[in-house]
């Protein structure tokens, strides 16, 4: 940073270098895609490196497209405006292939996509935030960037989630001296009946960092979401739960959407060992309320399920979208 304005530009010329056919001449050269393990190398040595931790299992550390093995690059600490750039490659390539998707299955061109899983992993959101926050650096990219999410990704740009965030900030509102680890976290929320004073001292000590700084007690401080629906929980505890949840949200929302669903599902009165995955979620996003039936009792709670709801139908409508330009029919008949 500042990025050099000609930095956008250059992106889009290589995205169409790799996707639009040229109709002066046939023998044409064609650029390579960006490959899924070298954007993930990218961001796992960023501060979402713990995310992408978690999904080593799912991805072996050389796994590549063609089988071929990946260039070996020094990635210390990758810069935002990296991040950003990078994001704005996928999501320009996606919106690319998507309009010319006709013309590649006529041409019969083998064209890779970035899947939705892989998309799903990538703090762009949060990315997004840091670019609006310093325009004078990031101003030529923070456009076209949000032009692209809100086509796209239209369920991360829902107002109420940007008027939150630009409520939050960076400021602190309750200045509590605690340690904040996975165990003191848990033996707060073990006795959120009897000593709810502990519980709250621990949501302010939460609130009083950065977003990211509690990203890594994402997962631990979702598995006790129910434990908050009690009825012997002061609602005061419940209302800084959304509060924080509200502030985990600005980073990874997507993850902390199906963590949360998961964490509160309720099948026939059982919570049996059902898992909900996002691709769940965009084919039916009902599925959002087949959650535990104090839900519907508790209102801090079920701001929170209603907020990933109203998401989760954006989210869905924005899938079949492009289930539809993916899949374009060639006839001119039938």
């Amino acid at each position: 940073a500042p990025l050099h304005p000609v930095m956008p530009a250059l992106v889009e010329v290589y995205v169409n270098s790799i996707l639009v056919i040229n109709n002066k001449g046939s023998n044409e050269y064609f650029n390579q895609p960006i490959m899924e393990e070298e954007i993930r190398r990218v961001f796992r040595n960023s501060i979402f490196g713990v995310n992408f931790d978690a999904q080593k299992k799912q991805f072996s550390p050389m796994e590549v497209d063609n089988g071929e093995s990946s260039p070996e690059f020094n990635l210390d600490k990758p810069t935002l405006a990296s991040q950003l750039l990078l994001i704005y490659y996928l999501l320009l390539y996606e919106d690319v292939r998507l309009s010319n998707a006709a013309t590649l299955i006529a041409n019969g061109r083998n064209i890779k996509s970035y899947s939705a899983a892989f998309l799903s992993e990538l703090p762009i959101k949060y990315l997004l935030h840091q670019a609006q926050k310093d325009q004078m650096s990031y101003g030529g990219l923070f456009s076209p960037l949000l032009r692209l999410l809100a086509t796209h990704f239209p369920q991360l740009s829902l107002v109420d989630d940007w008027m939150d965030d630009q409520v939050f900030g960076d400021y602190c509102r309750h200045q509590v001296d605690v340690n904040l680890s996975e165990s003191s976290i848990n033996e707060a929320f073990q006795n959120i009946e009897v000593n709810p004073y502990k519980t709250g001292k621990i949501l302010k000590a939460m609130l009083n960092k950065n977003p990211t700084d509690i990203w890594p007690f994402a997962e631990i401080f979702v598995r006790y979401v129910k434990r908050v629906l009690n009825d012997q929980v002061p609602r005061h505890i419940q209302e800084l739960y959304r509060e924080v949840w509200l502030r985990l949200n600005t980073v990874l929302p997507r993850c902390l959407w199906i963590m949360t669903i998961n964490a509160l599902l309720d099948i026939n009165g059982t919570t049996r060992n059902v898992t909900i995955t996002q691709e769940n979620v965009l084919v039916d996003p009902l599925q959002v309320l087949r959650c535990d039936i104090r839900v519907f009792r508790c209102g801090p709670i079920l701001k929170i399920i209603l907020r990933i709801l109203e998401a989760s139908l954006a989210a869905s409508r924005s899938q079949l979208s492009r289930h539809l330009l993916d899949k374009p029919l060639l006839e001119k008949s039938g």
